[in-house]
This record gives C-alpha cells, structure tokens and sequence, in this order.
C-alpha cells in the first residue's frame, strides 16, 4: 500500500533488480547493467566489496514521525544503526548487503519516500532551504515545489551524460549552494506573481565554476518547462565518453554561453506544446510577523538559543536546529525525534549542512524542546558554525577517497574553542573536509576547506590537505575560495586553529571571514601557515588520523579500476550487438553492402574489446590478428570464427550470421572469464583471511575499545578477530561499539573470569 508515494513503479524496479542480481550472480549478465540500474535505485558501491550504501530521497528534506521511525527501523535491520545526513538533504546507511535492497526499497517507498535516481546519472534530489515556508523573506514555499517537480519528474532521467542537479533557494540569504547546482532557482516578484531567476551550470567537484544567470525571469508555470528543456538539451549534447566533462558546466564552456541560452530558447519553443504547465498548491507569503529570540537560562542555553535558533515570520514560531556531528545520528536519536515531532506537532527537516531542524516550535514550548533534546544528547549548540564541521566519507567507505576526512574533522573539533564569547565571534565561519578533490563535502565554498591528497616526503607517502581560504556558497556572495598550500594531515588542526587565532587578533568589527581573506591576502595567510608544512620527529606522519597502520592508496579505487576495464569490454560488445541489429535491418530491407560495413565494424569492435582483460590495446586489422593470437590461440573461442576475422566470408547472409554468433560466443567468454576471475578473487580473499588473538584482560575502557577497532583495521576482511575482556562495563560497551564500527560479532562467551568475544571484520 502506497502512502503519498513519491514513485509508484518501485514493484517493478525491485522485480528487475531481483532478475539483474540473479542473473549477474550466475554470469549471465553484464556487470554495468546490474551496476547502472542499482545505481539509478540509489545503491551504490563502497570501499569494502562486500558490502553498499543505500540512499534514501527525501525531496526538500521533509519527513514525517512514521518515515522516520521506518528509516530507523530500516537501518537497525539492515545497517549498523547509524544514519547519515546528506548535503543534498538524503539520509543513507552504510554496510548494506545487496541481498537485502528489495526488502529495503519495498519499505522506504511503502513508507512514502524513494530511494529512485538518488544515485547514477540521473536527476538528484532536488533540495530547497529547510526554511521553505516559514522564512520571513521568502516569497513562496519552494520546498513544496521540490515535492511536486519530483513527483512529475521522478524516473524520466536515468540515462543523462551525468548526475544533474536542482536546488531552490527560500531567499537570497538562505542559498548556501543553489549557485553550484546545474540550475538554482530564487523566486521573485514578476507582476505581483511568484517567478524566478534561474541559475544554470554551476558546480563544484575538482573544477569549481560559477553559474551564468538565464535572462529571462521564469513564471511559475513554467518550471517544468524550463527545467525539462535544459535537461533535454543536455542529454541530447552532453559528452557521455569523457566522465571528467560530462556535467552541464562543460558543455556550456564548449558551447558558449550565448550558443546555449541561444538553443535553449529554441528548446523552450519546442516544448511549450508538449510539456503542461506547472500547477502547485504551494503557499504564496504576503505577510510576516516580527520575532525575538527567548532569553537563555544559562550559558549553555543562551549559545544554544544564538547559535540553533531562527525565527520564523509566523509570530511565536522558531526553527530549532539539531546539530549532527558530521551528519551521523544514531536510529535510537531518530526515533526521539520522531517522539518529539509526534509530542509537540512540529515538522521536522533534513538540512544542507548536514543536521535537522524542527520547524513550528511555539515560543511556548521552547523550553521542553530543549529538555528533550539534551536527555537524547541532542542539544549541542553551534549548528551551522565552525563547530559544525562539513565532511564526507573520505577513505572510510569511499573507494575515491584518499585521506580519512572524517577522523581528520575530529582531530580539528577537538581542538577548536568551544566558549561562548568565542563561539559568538566565530560563528559565521565554516570548516569543510573533503578525503579527495571531489568536493563532496563542498570545501571549496567554505570559510577554511580542505581536500585530501597523498603527498610524497624523503620516498615516504604521507596524508595530506590542500587548504582552500574565503569561500562562500550562497547567491548575494557566491565565492570560490582561494586555494592554498598543502599541509600534512597530522599538522591540520594545529593550522586550523592559528588561522582562527589570527582572524580573531585580526578582524575588524562584524568583518566576514571571506572580507578578511581579501584585505589580509590568501598569500600572507599561506606565508602565516608555512611553518605548518614542516615535518616534526615525534609525528608519525605516514599514518593518517584514526588509523595505526602505514599510509598507503594501494586499495584506492581498486572497485573503480575494475569497473573501468568492465565498463570499457561490455561498452564494446554492446556497441558490437548494436551494428549487427543494423546490419541485420539492411539485410532485410536489401542493402547488402551497408549490411557489410556495419559487420566489418562489429567485428572490429568486439575484438578490441574482448582483448581488455588480457592487456591488449588494439584496433582495427590488428585487433582481429591479436584476437586470433590471444583468444582463439587460448582455445577461449572457436578457430571457426578464423574465417570472420580474416574476412573470408563473401555473402552477406552468412556474414551476418556468423557475426550474430560470434557475438554471442565472445559475451559467453567474457561473462566466463569475469565469473572464474571473481571465484579467484574470493579464493584468494579466504586465504588471505586469518584468525587473530586478543588480550584485553586489564585493559580498561575506552581503550579496550579502540586497541580492537586499530587491530581490525589491520586485518583483511572476512579475517576473525578472538578477543578476551574483563569487566561488565566493558562486555557491555566493546561488542556494541564494534557492531556500531560496522564489524560482526559472532559470539560471546562468559569464561570463569572474563568473556570471549569473536569477531568477524566487515
């Protein structure tokens, strides 16, 4: 039964996931349809082979207390029990087995949300300011019209030259990031009529660009139109073979802005017929109600109500903030909010910056909200400052990332001043960590960004950051901050904090961090933090934060390696497939010789590709002697097939014949070979896992704790880890935090004197 479903063919997708999985498993189908199609489902790969991410689409970041309370259901049954918040406003789980996704996109879309296109290259979650609705500036209620453009759009995109992305902006004050989606919306007054001015082409990732503003106002009828007509004309232009330009941005710059506005103009013209116009019962604000901010009972609260507060323009009404440290919330705190929203009618959203708000909070009971949160460990103050640190994965579980980001926030939180007086001047300042250039975590609009790279020092590899200083992600100062030197990891948080220090020796009054990068220069701040480049002997620098053992990026990307040369063999056997069909077609409409050029290029084709595995680049004649020599030589195909490769088949029938079938001969064997490379794999996979020992006995916490967590980092995966603890606190505390690390325990025994726990490294 659907509630309010967001997609509605998801009985469907999991039918087809179920046959591609099956089908995948047994060898009969290509790795990039299964991986295409679970990526479009929102399933997507992890660093650790055996497991995946699931990601869930929340447009606008609106929940109710009955999704949340299913997501935290769905992440105790299938995950580790902590959910993580997106800047895109989505919540995903790790440590998914793939075995369980039907069960899951069965519950999160019967529970009214989607895990459809949150992932592949399809159209993202479309965000809105979590403000949407209750901000005193705002001119319509744009987080509805997230909702409903995702209802009519949802599914129609799944197979664009890449991820395209949307955002609306409430106001111009609350955009933080509209500019950098492939189009940004901010709505205006056009003749007394909610419009917009559409932002299009931004992005960030390793190449940062700036929108280019369309010069024409968008009525609110319009938006679909508009919006398909972009997405129209970038999937019919946009370059599908070179992934690193393939986002709108790029073929702007290939085109010129001008030539792009010029054939949008003619797409919009050639649409309007087609496409409807727009119709939302979004809620149009013609009033709005002064609000002052409570007064703090104490310190703590008083930061508290400054820094998580915003006043809504419905009088007595406030927006509270939970922040989430680095978006990560356990399912336990989820359902307190889903408590709480259920408790005192308030709504809840997910926000950009990776927290919750709750939205419609009387003046009232301000009070007992506060209450609440702190019994859940959920009132800590600083939401959107510096204390609030943005971070992606990084090499956790990312198979792109180089640095471990996450630890490296932790390390910077820890040392940051956390006083009030401080917090006040500070707190307009952001901290972004990214574990690579990609820029997941947006460091190059943040106040202080850093990005993660491998540096090399006297022949030792070593983590390390690039810093990014004065950027800005909203509309009315959108910033790419400048980029900076590069700084050991170990040395960061220690840089961090002088250059905080120095803003705060330094400022004038109310100056923006972004203001004063300018008046200081990005090239006295790098001079400031030169020393911070330094090597001291007591550091071990080749270990990155969190980790005991040796830096290294020999796993880095090695699922996308692999997926590389996959892609690259079955792009070329489809491709192969394709020409036959075609010359398949002229047969049978009496063009022999165009049936000929067409199989003359399949076979080409097919040749180069199935030669990939092998190591053997070649092309055309050559291909088809390599093939001979390497494929045919190994007994892998039939030597019949000589007679094809050597072009000694004159008629046309027979030669689109044995094509088709050499076809089909050439996917058997690769399908083979992958299928008896991966038993290799596994094989050796079991091998390589061993048993290890533990002694904890003494040992108390937390360190029992994480001298298990650095001993499985150590171990291979699938490796069983046998530890030996004492104590009731810790029997009670280790194993949980261990599943919560996203490891396995296996069994727990209680000895004459102490327990046995075995454990299974995930």
């Amino acid at each position: 039964m659907i509630k309010n479903g967001i997609y509605r063919d998801y009985l469907r997708d999991i039918e087809e996931f179920n046959r591609l999985y099956r089908d995948f498993k047994e060898g009969k189908a290509f790795e990039s349809d299964f991986k295409n199609f679970r990526l479009v489902n929102g399933i997507y790969g992890q660093r650790q082979k055996d497991f995946h991410m699931v990601r869930i689409k929340i447009p606008a970041g609106i929940l109710t207390a009955d999704q949340i309370d299913e997501i935290a259901d769905i992440g105790d049954t299938f995950s580790n029990g902590v959910a993580h918040v997106t800047t895109r406003q989505d919540i995903q789980y790790h440590w998914i087995k793939l075995e369980d996704v039907p069960q899951i996109i069965k519950r999160i879309n019967e529970a009214g949300l989607t895990t459809k296109d949150a992932c592949g290259n399809a159209l993202r979650n479309i965000t809105a300011s979590y403000l949407s609705g209750v901000c005193p500036n705002e001119i319509i209620d744009v987080g509805r019209l997230a909702q409903k453009l995702t209802e009519l759009l949802i599914g129609k995109y799944e197979n664009l030259p890449r991820k395209f992305k949307i955002g609306f902006a409430c106001c111009e004050e609350h955009s933080f990031l509209v500019p950098f989606n492939d189009i940004g919306f901010l709505p205006v007054l056009n003749q007394g009529k909610p419009a917009f001015r559409a932002f299009v082409g931004g992005g960030l990732g390793d190449r940062p660009k700036y929108p280019y503003e369309y010069p024409e106002i968008i009525n609110l009828e319009d938006l679909v139109l508009f919006i398909r007509s972009v997405m129209d004309l970038f999937d019919r232009h946009g370059d599908r073979k070179n992934k690193r330009h393939n986002r709108l941005k790029f073929l702007i710059q290939k085109l010129g802005i001008d030539e792009f506005f010029r054939l949008l103009k003619e797409e919009i013209q050639k649409n309007s017929a087609e496409y409807e116009k727009f119709q939302c019962d979004a809620v149009y604000v013609e009033e709005k109600e002064e609000n002052v901010l409570p007064e703090g009972k104490d310190p703590q609260h008083k930061i508290w109500i400054e820094t998580n507060i915003i006043p809504q323009r419905q009088k007595d009404l406030f927006a509270v903030l939970i922040r989430l440290p680095l978006g990560n919330i356990t399912t336990g705190k989820l359902r307190k909010i889903a408590e709480i929203s259920r408790d005192y009618s308030v709504q809840v959203r997910t926000t950009q910056d990776q927290n919750i708000a709750l939205i419609n909070v009387h003046r009232e009971i301000l009070d007992q909200i506060y209450h609440s949160l702190k019994e859940a460990g959920l009132n800590d103050y600083g939401a959107s400052t510096y204390l609030d640190i943005t971070s992606c994965p990084g090499s956790e579980t990312c198979s792109l990332g180089i640095t471990s980001s996450r630890d490296l926030s932790r390390a910077i939180y820890e040392k940051l001043p956390k006083d009030p007086e401080t917090v006040r001047k500070l707190k307009n300042i952001t901290i972004k960590v990214s574990g690579c250039p990609n820029a997941c975590a947006h460091h190059h609009v943040a106040s202080i960004g850093l990005h993660g790279i491998a540096m090399k020092i006297e022949d030792t590899l070593i983590p390390a950051y690039v810093i990014h200083l004065g950027g800005n992600g909203t509309l009315h100062n959108q910033k790419i901050g400048y980029t900076g030197i590069k700084i050991p990891a170990k040395n960061v948080p220690d840089a961090v904090i002088e250059l905080l220090n120095f803003y705060l020796e330094n400022s004038h009054q109310n100056e923006s961090f972004e203001d004063f990068v300018e008046r200081i220069t990005p090239e006295r701040i790098n001079k400031l933090l030169e020393k911070h480049k330094e090597l001291y002997k007591k550091v071990e620098y080749n270990i990155d934060w969190g980790s005991d053992k040796q830096f290294s990026l020999e796993d880095l990307g090695t699922g996308e390696c692999a997926g590389i040369i996959a892609d690259r063999v079955e792009e070329a056997l489809k491709e192969g497939e394709r020409l036959i069909k075609q010359a398949e077609t002229h047969i049978n409409r009496g063009l022999p010789e165009d049936a000929t050029v067409h199989i003359e290029k399949a076979v080409d084709i097919i040749s180069s590709g199935l030669l990939i595995p092998f190591g053997v680049k070649a092309e055309g004649k050559d291909a088809r002697e390599k093939f001979i020599e390497q494929i045919i030589g190994r007994k892998l195909v039939d030597e019949k097939f000589i007679k094809l490769l050597d072009r000694q088949i004159k008629d046309p029938h027979e030669l689109v014949n044995t094509a088709k079938e050499f076809y089909t001969i050439c996917k058997e064997t690769y399908l083979k070979l992958r299928r008896e490379t991966e038993e290799k794999r596994e094989v050796k996979k079991e091998e390589k896992a061993r048993k290890e020992f533990l002694d904890l006995r003494g040992v108390e916490c937390p360190f029992n704790f994480v001298k298990a967590k650095y001993k499985l980092k150590e171990m291979d995966v699938g490796s069983i880890l046998v530890i030996t603890i004492d104590g009731e606190e810790s029997i009670k505390s280790v194993p949980q935090s261990l599943r919560d690390e996203g490891h396995e325990i296996i069994d727990i025994q209680e000895e004459k004197d102490y327990y046995t726990v075995v454990v299974r490294k995930r």
